[in-house]
């Protein structure tokens, strides 16, 4: 018989967990402000007075609704802090607190139970690892999303009772201000809305309204124009409830299309645009639409819109613009509109000025006149030749030859054909701009170097280097450290090939950087996309992507 002797065991010391706590108000108040500082400061006493516990912060956010976690950047940090190992216990004042919406709390309370972290609620005394912690926590997770759609509901119903009324919220359009009963005109900024109306009834192109309110301090963006050209304040009239929240646990706007009574107001207040003017503008606006069904913005309609008939798929041809060296930087050509949104017709493109050209020709034309154009041609159809077939409202056709583009030409046109480090010389194709190519090969060197691209961006700034739009911007950067253009690789796109599929040409131009640098950087860049998608799915930030890094 064996005897073995089994030494006694020393109770060791529980190790001291790490505890941190998260506080949330919803609005942006005096006397929130002061509820969440009071919360803070009793979780900091509270935890840093319990000699088994080390202190690991407070997280706290204001003003941000508990619907979703997209926007709750102290929420999405204690939850990275869990998975760095920084916490062992979050502290919450109750459910509410840490999220109205059931499923962002099971969620986060099963991912941090999956790393061993447990989150108490004071005012319901629950703790997630408990055995029956994840069963109360979805009950009473239901009665607070449901608090939070009941007070959603409220606050509808009495926005929707001032419309009936013909209340309206104060935000004042361009042009107005609000002297606290209602909108008075600020005539400093009305004046832009009329120059913006004259433009658009004489033709005027965007870009030439947009530079002259630039230079006179006015907003000049062309979407900031679109939206003045459609907005009936200007004549004097509202609408009200034209955007509505989607539901309360995402707080979407999305425009009101019908699932909630609209409320129309006419002569609301002073208009800067009489009606008549108004209303001109909106059936040219309309007309547009009308002329060229292809068309997804306000356009001024040209004499080929919708007369163009492609010949191998009988879809319309429309008008669009590729950039050149040209003193607009802009050339007009033509496209089958199932070749460049369907990819489904392989129909060659067609430049305006040669279209033009063709069109004197079988009008017995010298210079070409818009006006003669629309009234004797009825339709233009393609065919699998050079040759154009032009249809007379007379019942006569006839044909004309047209010059599509040709191998020597169609690589070089691609909008995108100033590449940052290039420019294109007539005779020798793309060469070098020696201060940006330098830039380049820097952003390279230092990207691999380890530096972050916000670095490179400030320190290409401070030693001088620039762009034609300025700094050289983190955008730019990352667009180059993608782009194998700098491998001396051209990419021409289907719409702008003969085939109508993407041609790639190698040693097209002098490379800036090697084959081996070009692949260490895009190694980097995948694994920083995989570290962003990986933040991305443990915040879970309601479907909602964070930035790239």
């Amino acid at each position: 018989m064996k005897i073995t002797r089994i030494e006694p065991t020393v109770a060791t010391l529980t190790p001291k967990k790490k505890v941190a706590a998260y506080a949330r108000v919803s609005m942006e108040s005096d006397r929130l402000n002061h509820s969440l500082s009071a919360q803070v400061s009793y979780y900091s006493k509270l935890i840093q007075n319990n000699p088994e516990w080390i202190y690991a912060g407070v997280y706290a956010d204001s003003g941000i609704s508990g619907g979703g976690i997209r926007r709750r950047a102290e929420f999405k940090r204690m939850v990275e802090d869990c998975d760095a190992g920084k916490i062992d216990i979050v502290l919450c004042k109750s459910i509410s607190r840490f999220a109205r919406n059931t499923v962002d709390l099971l969620e986060t309370v099963r991912h941090l139970k999956s790393l061993g972290i447990d989150v108490w609620f004071e005012k319901e005394n629950i703790q997630s690892l408990s055995a029956d912690g994840e069963l109360m926590l979805g009950i009473l997770a239901g009665f607070a999303e449901e608090e939070s759609r009941s007070q959603s509901d409220n606050a509808k119903w009495s926005i929707q009772k001032k419309f009936e009324r013909g209340e309206q919220w104060h935000a004042a359009a361009y042009g107005y201000r609000w002297d606290g009963k209602s909108f008075v005109i600020c005539e400093e900024e009305a004046e832009a809305i009329r120059v913006i109306y004259d433009n658009f009834l004489k033709d005027i192109p965007f870009s030439q309204t947009s530079r002259w309110l630039q230079k006179h301090g006015h907003a000049s963006s062309v979407p900031f124009i679109r939206y003045a050209l459609r907005n009936m304040v200007y004549a004097g009239d509202v609408l009200l409830q034209r955007y509505i929240t989607e539901n309360p646990r995402t707080h979407r706007i999305i425009e009101n299309k019908g699932q909630l009574p609209r409320y129309y107001i006419t002569d609301n207040h002073p208009a800067i645009i009489d009606r008549e003017t108004f209303e001109k503008v909106q059936k040219k606006i309309q007309d547009s639409y009308d002329f060229n069904p292809a068309a997804h913005r306000i356009v001024k309609p040209s004499c080929f819109s919708a007369k163009i008939i492609c010949g191998k798929c009988g879809a319309h041809f429309v008008k669009g613009a590729t950039r050149t060296n040209g003193h607009d930087g802009l050339q007009e050509h033509w496209f089958c509109y199932d070749k460049i949104r369907k990819r489904t017709c392989d129909a060659r493109n067609i430049r305006g000025y040669r279209l033009r050209e063709a069109s004197c020709e079988v009008l017995g034309l010298t210079e070409f006149d818009e006006n003669v154009f629309a009234k004797t041609v009825e339709k233009i159809r393609t065919t699998d030749t050079d040759v154009l077939e032009f249809h007379f409202y007379d019942s006569t056709v006839k044909t004309a030859r047209i010059h599509y583009f040709d191998q020597a030409e169609k690589k070089y046109t691609d909008p995108h054909k100033k590449p940052f480090g290039y420019r294109w010389s007539n005779e020798q194709g793309y060469v070098l701009v020696p201060k940006e190519a330098e830039a380049v090969q820097l952003i390279f060197q230092y990207y691999l170097d380890g530096w972050q691209i916000t670095d490179i961006s400030r320190k290409l700034e401070a030693d001088g280097y620039g762009s034609i739009r300025g700094k050289i911007s983190r955008k730019l950067i990352a667009y180059t450290l993608d782009s194998d253009f700098y491998l001396g690789v051209r990419r021409i796109k289907a719409q702008f090939s003969e085939s109508g599929r993407e041609e790639i040409i190698k040693n097209d131009h002098e490379p800036l950087v090697t084959q081996e640098m070009f692949d260490a950087v895009q190694m980097r860049r995948r694994a920083e996309y995989k570290r962003w998608k990986g933040r991305e799915r443990d915040a879970k930030c309601d479907g909602h992507p964070g930035q790239h890094p």
